[in-house]
């Protein structure tokens, strides 16, 4: 059974601007990390627990290619949250303050 991935609208506007900020540098590159982005998100949906529990039930997956980190947390047994999608080099403090 595969679980539903659900993404907060901060993770989505995380998503958007590294897009963004990668298709500025070089055309069809913003697409290369969102289709990087979707592998994760399908591996997680299929493999949630794969990931070790990092911070009061966070977990972090990694992409392939781009330095970039999904912050999960297991909602229930069919939905996953993820609360943030951030550049390796980001501060983790991002994350921590949407836990509340």
């Amino acid at each position: 059974m595969n679980y539903e991935v659900v993404f907060r609208k901060e993770a989505q506007l995380d998503i958007l601007e590294a897009i963004a900020w990668y298709e500025e540098r070089q055309e069809g590159l913003g697409d290369e990390l969102f289709i990087a982005l979707e592998s994760v998100k399908h591996f997680i949906a299929q493999n949630p627990y794969h990931y070790e529990d990092k911070y009061k039930g966070i977990r972090k997956a990694i992409t392939k290619r781009f330095p970039y980190l999904i912050y999960y947390r297991i909602e229930s047994k069919s939905k996953v949250l993820v609360l943030a999608v951030l550049h390796m080099k980001r501060s983790p403090r991002l994350w921590k303050r949407r836990l509340k």
